[in-house]
C-alpha cells in the first residue's frame, strides 16, 4: 500500500458537506493507493475529538487530513503543535467561508485537492501563539469576533456564509459599544488607545473580506503565509457618526493611509 492516512471528518461544518463527500473522498484516496482510517470529529466527546485521536494514533500515519472548516483545521494545527509532531496535514475545506483554504489556494475540485495532498510538496506555514494556544489563521478580539462561533449551527447549515452576516447585524449594537484599552508594541513603535476591534492574522481574507490596503488586487492579496510576519488590523473606538463613516469607508475601500487615526493596518513579526 501507499501512504497511511488518518482522515478526521467534522460533518457539522458548513452545510454538512462532509457527510455527502465522505465516500468520494475515501474512494479518491483508495485510487491513490492510500490506506485510509476515518474518524468523525465530535468536539464534546472525550475520545472522538482531534486532540485525543492525534495523541493516540500519531505514530501510525503518514498523513493527517481534516474535512471541515477553518475552525476544524485550527484545532488540528493546535493539537499537532502541542504534540510536537511533523506529520504533513491535508485540508479538504467544507466550511461556510473557508478563508484560510482560499489563502492557501487549495483547489475546489476534490480530485485535484486530494492529488495534491498525496503527491504534492509540503508547504510550510507561519503559526501564531496566544495564551498557550496555537493558531494558523487568526486571533482577534472585539466587535463581531463572537460571530464566528456564536452563530447557530443549524442556521449556518441552512444559509452558509449569509448566517454570519445576519448574526453580525443582529449583534451590531452590542458589538459597537464595547471598548478595550490597549498598549500595542510592534518592533520599535508603540501606541496606546481605546479600540473596538483588533486582529492578528495570516490570511488573504478575514470573514470573506479581502479589501485590505493596496493599489491593486494583486498587491492586496500579496500576503505571504510563510514570511515570518502576520498582518494586523486595529480599529479605534469611534467618537461620533462621522468616525463610523470614516472607518467603514477605509475598510470597505481597502485604502488605509498611514497614520490613519481610526484604522491601522500593518505587518509585524
Amino acid at each position: 500500500m501507499g501512504k497511511k492516512v488518518l482522515l478526521l471528518v467534522n460533518s457539522s461544518s458548513g452545510q454538512e458537506k462532509g457527510k455527502t463527500m465522505l465516500y468520494p473522498i475515501v474512494e479518491e484516496f483508495a485510487k491513490k493507493n492510500c490506506e485510509t482510517t476515518v474518524f468523525p470529529i465530535l468536539p464534546k466527546s472525550k475520545k472522538l475529538n482531534t486532540a485525543y485521536l492525534l495523541h493516540k494514533y500519531q505514530e501510525q500515519f503518514d498523513l493527517i487530513v481534516c474535512v471541515g472548516g477553518d475552525g476544524t483545521l485550527h484545532y488540528l494545527v493546535h493539537s499537532l503543535m502541542e504534540e510536537g509532531l511533523k506529520i504533513p496535514i491535508g485540508y479538504i475545506p467544507t466550511g461556510s467561508t473557508n478563508d484560510f483554504a482560499n489563502s492557501l489556494g487549495i483547489p475546489k475540485d476534490l480530485k485535484e485537492n486530494i492529488s495534491g495532498i498525496v503527491k504534492g510538496e509540503p508547504f510550510y506555514c507561519d503559526i501564531g501563539k496566544l495564551n498557550h494556544r496555537y493558531f494558523n489563521y487568526i486571533a482577534a478580539f472585539g466587535a463581531f469576533t463572537k460571530v464566528s462561533y456564536g452563530t447557530n449551527q443549524e442556521l449556518k447549515n441552512n444559509l452558509g456564509h449569509m448566517a454570519y452576516i445576519l448574526e453580525s447585524i443582529r449583534t451590531m449594537p452590542e458589538n459597537l459599544t464595547k471598548t478595550y484599552t490597549l498598549k500595542i508594541i510592534s518592533g520599535d513603535s508603540s501606541c496606546t488607545g481605546e479600540y473596538i476591534f483588533g486582529a492578528i492574522f495570516n490570511s488573504r481574507s478575514v470573514g470573506g473580506f479581502t479589501g485590505f490596503p493596496g493599489n491593486s488586487i494583486e498587491e492586496r492579496l500579496s500576503v505571504d503565509l510563510q514570511d515570518g510576519e502576520f498582518e494586523v488590523l486595529l480599529i479605534r473606538t469611534p467618537k461620533n457618526i462621522a468616525d463610523y463613516g470614516e472607518i467603514l469607508s477605509s475598510i470597505l475601500g481597502g485604502s488605509i493611509p498611514e497614520n490613519n487615526p481610526l484604522v491601522q493596518f500593518f505587518k509585524t513579526k
